[in-house]
């Protein structure tokens, strides 16, 4: 009994003492934990050490004190001027380490939501969410810019860095070391900064955008969930709005008309005159806006009151509303032509206010410049607004389209949809036709104008291809002489249908001939100076047509080695077909001011020389027989009466007896004349050959003469 409580006693001390062991160690253990580790040495810092700093948080404040002290008390050791760049740069840390401890106690962005959606909505939250759409669209590009730029800025501190880090590790031990390691950890908190931001703008960018993608599709939802009732509907209020709309247009134009008489009339003599000749501007841009914002409202107030109708179905006049609908697509292109043209002058002008030195001016002139930076401010603004009200009225029409579908069906709504494009594109050819581009002396070119030189012009080429066209099938049946003459007179039949109809149209749009010679004065300028060669060219080709020199279809030959089939001539350059299939386009002058050899103008026959040697006692006759079988044996040879082959001896050479071949070739040996060549010395070699006639080679007898024998020398004595 005694010694199981004996043994019972010592479990119980062993257990406790194991379990004062492990509250020991586990209260070691914590205070190990708050020990820092060791910071890192200016003298041997590596590229990896500002992860000190990184891990885990919330030691980062502790550990930038424990460091900041060692650097502290190191740089106590500079002297003289290291002692006050070293204490400089100390302190350009110190507020970088504080910069970067608050950037990382700033919590992640939360997304924004939007309210819950409805069953239905109304025009007006439709409106809503689209001025939020807007505005989150907006936010979300200035982010970006936002992270834009401070990518920017990490990248030069990333450069900064790495010179600096590159500078640490070149410098010498010592003092050297030190400033350099100052200099590093400077540049590396500047680097942590940039990135903690650029990390913090991303976030905010990222929940902008998505932001903006919902806003977006709110409204998308809020489009397809239009509907209004009898109850919530204010028809009564919205004819009404449309009365008070269009008598804020009439005042508008009438704003308008008096701001276009105020800024003419004014004295432009003094600068302060000037001042206010642009102040009356952008009084008259200001007017205009005005204008468009006035008219923008009523087109909405329209719209409202259309969508109102189709959903309580009160009969609405569909034909009236498509014509209304078709006044506010002109009105959206008119402001969207226009608003560019007022932004950019306003701009300019504000520019001009902004940057113009008012020292040593009165104070009217200083009143003035405010009077033109508010109306300026002010026009901006403005231009901002319409540039909304337009969105809006895309809204409103696109709901407006959608109550007309529901209302009539979808193949009425179809009809009404392309016959709603169909006048807004005839409206917008009338409106350019009428439209003045430039001016012929006195007389405005407007775009019917053009329209009409245009299908003068069409009409007259369209005339021109028919007579050539019926010439060309008349010459078919011609001889080659005739067709030659058809097709000049093809070719200037063209040439006088072009300028005559150039006539026509020029005198259409009202252009005077009556200084004509003045005109020709001009152009004769202008031919001496730049249209020589063409002018040069157009007259050649009119005496090739007229001289029959070259046809179309003649094989040619140029001083400069150029041969082939004529293609066409054209009334500046002539098209040349080699025989390898190369078109080559010769001006017509060179046809003129040069030699050229036809070969086919008069005849499409013609004779070709083929030069051949045999060796010395080779019979003659024989020669003649077997060049005679030869010729017959090739297909370019012309057999026709008068025209036989003939073999002439020529010339008694150094090594052989010369002959010449003489060979009447027929068309399509005339235009191929190495090709004709080549046939006939093949034909005349297999001939010669089996005749035993032998092709000599060049042979040279040399004779050695024997020399004088040398005068013997006398011997000369030793003495």
């Amino acid at each position: 009994m005694n010694l199981s409580k004996d043994r019972y006693t010592r479990q119980v001390r062993f257990l406790a003492l194991l379990l004062g062991a492990m509250v020991v160690s586990s209260h070691a253990q914590e205070a190990d934990d708050t020990v820092l580790p060791a910071a890192p040495d200016l003298e041997s810092l590596e590229f990896g050490w500002w992860t000190y700093f990184e891990e885990p948080r919330d030691d980062v404040e502790l550990r930038i004190d424990s460091f900041l002290d060692d650097i502290g008390n190191q740089i106590t050791r500079l002297q003289g001027a290291d002692a006050t760049v070293g204490q400089s740069v100390f302190e350009a840390v110190k507020d970088n380490f504080g910069a970067y401890s608050a950037l990382l106690a700033e919590d992640e962005l939360e997304l924004l939501e939007l309210p819950p959606p409805k069953l239905s909505h109304s025009l007006d939250d439709l409106l809503r969410f689209a001025a939020i759409s807007r505005a989150a669209n907006e936010g979300a590009a200035q982010e970006q810019l936002e992270v834009e730029r401070e990518q920017r800025i990490l990248d030069g501190a990333t450069r900064r860095r790495d010179l600096a880090f590159k500078d640490y590790v070149e410098a010498e031990a010592g003092d050297a070391r030190l400033l350099a390691a100052l200099r590093l950890i400077q540049t590396r908190s500047a680097q942590a900064i940039a990135t903690r931001r650029l990390e913090l703008l991303t976030q905010s960018y990222e929940r902008a955008q998505a932001y903006a993608e919902a806003t977006a599709e709110r409204v998308i939802l809020a489009g397809q969930s239009l509907a209004t009732t009898p109850e919530d509907a204010d028809l009564e209020g919205l004819i009404e709005g449309e009365s008070n709309g269009e008598a804020a247009v009439g005042k508008a134009r009438e704003d308008l008309r008096a701001a276009e008489l105020a800024a003419t009339g004014l004295d432009l003599d003094t600068e302060q005159g000037r001042s206010q000749q642009r102040l009356m501007q952008q009084k008259l841009v200001d007017a205009e806006v005005l204008l468009a914002l006035s008219e923008m409202g009523l087109a909405q107030t329209q719209a409202r009151r259309w969508w109102t109708e189709l959903q309580l179905d009160t009969d609405p006049d569909l034909d009236l509303l498509q014509e209304q609908a078709l006044g506010w697509s002109e009105l959206v292109r008119g402001i969207e032509q226009n608003v560019p043209n007022w932004q950019r002058d306003t701009e300019d002008e504000l520019l001009a206010v902004q940057t113009m030195d008012q020292d040593g001016m009165d104070r009217a002139s200083r009143r003035l410049l405010d009077q033109r930076l508010g109306t300026a401010r002010k026009t901006l603004t403005e231009i901002a607004e319409l540039e909304a009200a337009v969105a809006d009225l895309q809204l409103l029409r696109l709901a407006v389209d959608g109550a007309v579908a529901e209302y009539s069906g979808a193949l009425r709504s179809w009809l009404s949809g392309m016959s709603r494009q169909v006048k807004t594109g005839y409206k917008r050819v009338v409106g350019l036709a009428d439209v003045t581009l430039f001016s012929v002396g006195e007389a405005p070119v407007t775009g019917r104008d053009i329209f009409r030189v245009l299908l003068i012009l069409i009409v007259a080429l369209l005339l021109s291809r028919g007579v050539r066209f019926s010439i060309r099938r008349f010459s078919e049946k011609e001889s080659d002489g005739t067709q030659a003459s058809l097709y000049t007179v093809g070719r200037l039949t063209h040439y006088l249908i072009i300028v005559i109809a150039l006539f026509v149209a020029l005198s259409s749009i009202g252009l005077d001939f009556r200084n004509l010679a003045l005109v020709a004065g001009a152009l004769s300028v202008g031919i001496g100076f730049g249209l020589q060669s063409i002018v040069s060219n157009f007259v050649s080709g009119l005496t090739i047509l007229f001289e029959h020199t070259l046809r179309v279809g003649d094989y040619i030959e140029l001083d400069n080695g150029l041969t082939g089939t004529v293609k066409a001539i054209n009334v500046r350059s002539t098209l040349i077909t080699t025989n390898d299939n190369i078109d080559i386009v010769v001006p017509n002058s060179e046809f003129v001011t040069t030699r050229l050899t036809n070969w086919t103008l008069s005849e499409k026959v013609l004779r070709v020389r083929i030069p051949f040697g045999v060796a010395y006692g080779s019979d003659k006759e024989l020669v003649r027989k077997a060049a005679l079988e030869a010729v017959a044996e090739v297909p370019f040879t012309l057999k026709r009466i008068g025209r036989e082959p003939d073999v002439w001896l020529v010339d008694f050479a150094e090594s052989s007896l010369n002959f010449l071949l003489l060979v009447w070739v027929n068309n399509q040996g005339a235009k191929r004349p190495t090709r004709t060549r080549a046939a006939y010395l093949w034909a005349l070699e297999t001939k010669l050959t089996e005749y035993g006639i032998e092709i000599p080679f060049p042979q040279r007898d040399v004779h050695l003469r024997s020399g004088l024998p040398m005068p013997e020398r006398p011997i000369e004595d030793s003495d």
